[in-house]
């Protein structure tokens, strides 16, 4: 899942674009010279959001360097943020996540680049994960070795049930504030950098899947996230999460 720590931050972390518009002066010992970056700008939102079955058009973006139009130079590519695959298309026939990459080099070899993602969701799906969750520390496993939050949680002098919220973004998506169930920022007292954030599809079956995470404090994201239930009846959430190949914890959500 490395590829998916390009993030999908509607709520939670919005600005997935990234744009560059700056001069570099570039010195040796004998020659001094200016190199001018592309300036991408972007046409239509920084995330858009296609109910299934409806067309998608690309809006593109405008490019300029040194205020010469140089849109031919622009290179584009979709990444599928769930499989983590490269495709030549978004298919709007069913849900998923892209990000559109556009990327160009100017006269001197300098290369810049700027993003859009793209949500595919269904306005009629009704099942929803959105609301404010306490982490079972009795339930919850770490590591390999079956100890659990509440046994590794004195250790660190914590005495609280951390909290996890997910909000919907659109029908089937959600924005997650820790998908760690808040070992690192609340457990461990790290803080608020430390919060392994995410965005994650609701499926039918009432499986979820990843579609980005994050945590600023370290700057990457989760290995992967499997095995994963949601039970509407008790509002109990439970799913695997793998990070930095060394981590495994297996939160246990329950709705308050």
């Amino acid at each position: 899942m490395n590829m998916k720590k390009i993030l999908f931050n509607i709520l939670i972390c919005s600005g997935l674009v990234t744009l560059a518009s700056c001069e570099k002066k570039v010195t040796t010992e004998d020659t001094s010279k200016v190199t001018h970056y592309v300036v991408f700008e972007l046409n239509g939102d920084e995330t858009m959001l296609v109910p299934v079955n409806t067309a998608f058009n690309d809006p593109g973006v405008s490019a300029t360097e040194n205020g010469v139009d140089v849109q031919d130079h622009v290179v584009v590519s979709i990444l599928d943020l769930i499989s983590g695959e490269e495709v030549s298309s978004i298919p709007t026939d069913v849900t998923g996540a892209y990000s559109i990459a556009y990327s160009a080099v100017n006269a001197d070899g300098f290369g810049v680049s700027a993003a859009r993602d793209v949500i595919v969701y269904n306005p009629d799906m009704a099942n929803s994960i959105a609301g404010v969750y306490s982490t079972d520390m009795a339930a919850t496993k770490y590591g390999k070795a079956g100890k659990t939050f509440a046994d590794y949680a004195p250790g660190y002098g914590y005495t609280g049930t951390p909290s996890v919220t997910f909000t919907e973004i659109v029908p089937g998506f959600f924005s997650c504030s820790d998908l760690l169930g808040g070992w690192y920022c609340q457990i461990r007292g790290y803080g608020a950098k430390y919060n392994m954030t995410g965005v994650v599809m609701l499926n039918d079956d009432n499986t979820i899947t990843l579609v980005s995470s994050y945590v600023a404090g370290w700057g990457d994201g989760l290995d992967y996230l499997k095995n994963s239930v949601y039970d509407p009846v008790t509002g109990t959430l439970s799913y695997d999460v793998s990070y930095a190949g060394q981590i495994y914890i297996s939160p246990v959500l329950v709705k308050q």
